[in-house]
């Protein structure tokens, strides 16, 4: 069954302007508003038809002459027809406000008098609405208690609608009928009316005395004999009248026993059935009217509320739901999925009615916010979605608030709930006004949904590109002070508004080893790192935390040093007395110059052990918000990249020389001298293949006229360079491998199971056009191997190293970054084939079925023109990149607007 796509109307199109009047520009505006969405393809405009509108001054049944008042509905229809689209009346017997602009219609003001002149038995004004627990009283809509009492006046206003537009059934496929607070089928139980809205708990709704005495003849029904019920209750009751409802002395709900307690698990089940009863009483009504007139192939649709928080709450999970009615309580009620809905659905819709029946979802734009109030929104769609689909019932999602059709998150979700495994089979946009007035980005958003609907296809989340900026090396970078203080907290918390609001879905942030392991190997301390969480969580942000297992400074832009730990030297030292010195632990160059940025590769036996504790220490602290936690990406060299720190400032310094061989301590020749022995059967079968005359493989090393090594080329066309050079690149992909399996193992539970795991390569983009050195400075980083074959073409090298690295079953988790997307080719400057390397990235990761990140290299280029257009192709290539990640904040948000607009462009065109 193809989806279907409508669009709420306001309930009055006075809103369209902030005029106190209502003009004949709003319906001019109006009708041009409905002629853009017909044209876009709206299969229906949903039309709140107000009980308060239609019948505003008495009860027409008490007229000789009955007539409601339809005029203004009868221009609305009129345009409708006119512009040949369907609609879908929604019978408002409800409250309605618009609190943005200020307009409310209660309901009808003379209903109340009506209603006890007319039936004295029901005594008092306090028996015809909703009375809570604090005493307090309801106006939004009539109580559910006075149903035989209420039901007629609606039956008889859409008895007349039925026989005024019986010549227009043909344009309505569906009516929606509300069934209490908002229309939603739900008692008041957080409404403005007593505690306010979310996140309460709510208030219980059921103190008039037809409620309680509702409550007493469902316990005498159940029990029969008050000496049963008192010993379920273990109560000593004397009659059925001596029941109390829950009281201050007798709380179901703040004494948390909801779920466990006879009395209370009871008390929810008629609270249940006396909501469930009315939403039944209410499609029977709607069954018996729309059976006749052209409108007996109407369907019906009722609202159900998205009460989406407090579901995970440990002390009190899905209280919200429970006190609202629409889901009883049971000794197993939990943060899970116990078929609570399909239970309550089942009850409410008689059988023979399933057919007709639509139950509109509200809350398509929530997701998952575990931080805000234990809020599961994107949960409760799912099981509200699956309810509706056991029992073969169509549900449509619709948004609870403008809010999210202002966001890139609230519209994935929208189409996560739309387009994914078993979506729903509808959507309704509430309202109009909201999606063509202003809101550039929620009208680009519609009109995607609404072309896949229309061409029968689905939006693929899957497919969509990730952004992200990463965050400044540390906080205190921003006043330049050398201390974190609270300005640079507020400073941080405004350019984090700034990021959300462009679409920016979360912060990578480089989580410093030797910051959070300061003092020694059993001391860790995460507070920095907690100050930086709750910051991205208040502002609705994921992050991406970088375990930063180097050296911060000394790099291009780094405007910040951090070491790594200081005691890691000495305390390998003195636990393995098998290393002779410090240096057998680091890089050690072709210069004889070492590097403090990173321990070796060669050393990992010794560093893979505290890099697992800083995993463990880490998934033990924030497991808490693993939910937040978009990807953990681990540093597999300097600067946090797969490489050797071949170009880095400890040595030649950098760009564009062909840098510097990194394996020259004790133990990397030890480790080269082994892969020969490996390779050869005997010395004797090295020196043919070699062209060499040694004595024994102890005598084998890394070159040693390194300069000749590269100029004579040796690098390509010698077996001994080419065997070199293999051995050079396979440690570091087996190093790469390690790290990558040491983070899996880590990261399968306390929620992180799912989360993916990322890694960064470096755009080694110099001397690959180099006609005397091709490919040097990668060779040197140890990015590629070599072979007769290598030039400056791309010869599949990185779909090599990638299918070396990569386990098949790591794809589904795995990241892959990868850098300066922001450069074009330069052959003048160092032989830089910078956009070829892009190019040829992206086609090895997806010659891999392995996801590609990207981002920029510097951050000069994302002040211009060129950089973000060069950015911009690499997300549209035939293997395009997945995603891009800004570096840093500071760059796009201090005085960069065209960067941020830019940034801007790109998330709303590939969102």
């Amino acid at each position: 069954m193809s989806k279907t796509v409508e669009i709420s109307a306001p309930i009055h199109i006075k809103l369209f302007n902030n005029a106190n009047k209502f003009l004949e520009e709003d319906w001019l505006l109006f009708e041009n508003w409905i002629a853009e969405v017909k044209t876009l393809g709206v299969n229906s405009i949903v039309v709140p038809i107000l009980w308060g509108m239609v019948e505003d001054e008495k009860h027409v049944g008490d007229s000789d002459e009955p007539k409601y008042n339809w005029t203004y509905y009868d221009r609305v229809f009129d345009i409708l027809f006119n512009n040949k689209i369907k609609c879908t009346p929604e019978f408002v017997f409800h409250f309605s406000i618009d609190h943005q602009e200020n307009y409310m219609k209660p309901i009808p003001a003379w209903i109340w008098g009506d209603l006890l002149n007319k039936n004295p038995e029901l005594a008092k004004m306090s028996n015809l609405k909703f009375v809570s627990e604090t005493g307090d009283k309801s106006f939004e809509s009539l109580s559910i208690w006075i149903d035989d009492y209420s039901i007629p006046y609606y039956r008889e206003l859409l008895n007349d609608f039925k026989l005024r537009y019986s010549d227009r059934a043909y344009m309505m496929d569906k009516v929606i009928i509300s069934m209490g607070p908002k229309g939603e089928l739900r008692y008041p139980s957080f409404d403005l009316h007593d505690w306010g809205a979310f996140p309460n708990r709510g208030t219980l709704q059921c103190y008039s005395d037809l409620a309680i005495d509702s409550y007493k003849t469902f316990c005498k029904n159940k029990y029969l004999e008050i000496e049963i019920l008192n010993q379920h209750w273990k109560k000593e009751y004397r009659s059925f009248n001596d029941i109390e409802v829950s009281t201050p002395q007798n709380n179901f709900i703040n004494e948390k026993n909801y779920s466990s307690d006879t009395i209370a698990i009871d008390f929810s089940e008629w609270y249940n059935e006396s909501l469930l009863t009315h939403g039944t009483k209410m499609l029977t009504m709607m069954d018996e009217v729309f059976s006749d007139n052209g409108f007996k192939d109407v369907k019906i649709a009722f609202k159900v509320a998205g009460i989406h928080w407090m579901i995970s709450d440990p002390v009190s999970p899905r209280l919200p739901e429970i006190v609202s009615g629409i889901i009883k309580s049971h000794k197993g009620i939990s943060s899970l999925n116990h078929g609570e809905y399909k239970e309550s659905f089942n009850k409410i819709i008689p059988e023979h009615l399933r057919h007709r029946i639509v139950i509109h979802y509200s809350g398509a734009e929530k997701v998952n916010r575990f931080d805000k109030e234990y809020s599961h929104g994107e949960d409760l769609s799912t099981w509200i979605r699956n309810a509706c689909h056991d029992i073969d019932v169509e549900c449509v999602a619709e948004n609870s608030y403008p809010g999210g059709l202002y966001s890139h998150e609230g519209w994935n979700q929208i189409e996560r709930n739309l387009f994914g495994n078993s979506g729903f089979d509808g959507l309704n946009i509430i309202s109009l006004r909201h999606i063509l007035n202003n809101n550039e980005l929620g009208k680009q958003r519609f009109i995607k949904i609404l072309n896949a609907v229309k061409n029968d296809k689905r939006i693929d989340q899957s497919q969509k590109k990730t952004f992200r900026v990463m965050n400044p090396l540390h906080l205190k970078v921003l006043s330049k002070k050398g201390l974190l203080e609270k300005d640079d907290l507020v400073i941080f918390d405004s350019h984090l508004k700034q990021i959300k609001d462009i679409g920016v879905s979360a912060v990578s942030v480089d989580v410093w080893w030797g910051l959070v392991m300061r003092e020694n190997e059993d001391v860790y301390d995460w507070s920095y790192y907690r100050q930086i969480v709750e910051l991205l969580k208040n502002n609705g942000l994921n992050w991406v935390p970088i375990f930063s297992f180097h050296q911060a400074g000394g790099n291009v832009n780094d405007d910040f040093s951090q070491m790594i730990p200081l005691w890691v030297w000495g305390s390998i030292l003195n636990k393995h007395k098998e290393i002779d010195s410090i240096r057998d632990l680091q890089y050690i160059s072709e210069t004889g110059d070492s590097s403090t940025e990173y321990i070796s590769l060669w050393a990992d036996k010794y560093a893979l052990p505290l890099y697992e504790n800083f995993m463990n220490s880490f998934k033990e602290e924030f497991s808490d918000i693993a939910w937040m936690t978009e990807e953990i990406n681990v540093s597999m060299g300097t600067a946090g990249e797969l490489r050797y720190p071949s170009f880095n400032s400890h040595d030649w310094g950098d760009f564009p020389n062909r840098g510097t061989l990194q394996c020259y301590s004790q133990i990397a020749k030890k480790d080269f001298e082994k892969a020969m022995r490996k390779s050869y059967q005997s010395i004797d079968e090295l020196n043919q293949s070699w062209k060499t005359n040694l004595n024994d493989f102890s005598e084998i090393t890394p070159p040693q006229k390194t300069n000749y090594f590269f100029d004579n080329k040796d690098y390509i066309k010698s077996k001994y360079g080419r065997d070199f050079i293999f051995w050079y690149n396979d440690s570091l992909i087996s190093h790469g491998k390690r790290i990558l399996k040491l983070a899996f193992k880590v990261f399968d539970d306390n929620n992180f199971e799912s989360t993916d795991i990322g890694f960064k390569i470096p755009g080694v983009h110099w001397k690959i056009s180099d006609p005397n050195l091709p490919r040097v400075a990668e060779i040197t980083a140890g990015l590629i191997s070599s072979h007769t074959k290598l030039s400056s073409n791309n010869q599949d090298e990185y779909c090599e190293m990638l299918k070396r690295l990569v386990k098949e079953s790591w794809k589904d988790r795995i990241v892959v970054h990868f850098t300066c997307l922001e450069m074009v080719n330069k052959d003048d400057e160092g032989y830089s084939r910078a956009e070829d390397l892009v190019k040829w990235m992206s086609e090895a990761a997806h010659k891999n079925g392995i996801r590609i990140m990207g981002e920029n290299a510097l951050a000069g280029e994302i002040y211009n023109k060129e950089g973000w257009d060069q950015m911009e192709k690499a997300l549209e290539y035939e293997t395009p990149y997945n995603g891009l990640t800004i570096l840093r904040m500071g760059n796009l948000i201090s005085g960069n607007e065209y960067g941020i607009q830019r940034y801007k462009e790109l998330i709303n065109k590939f969102s």
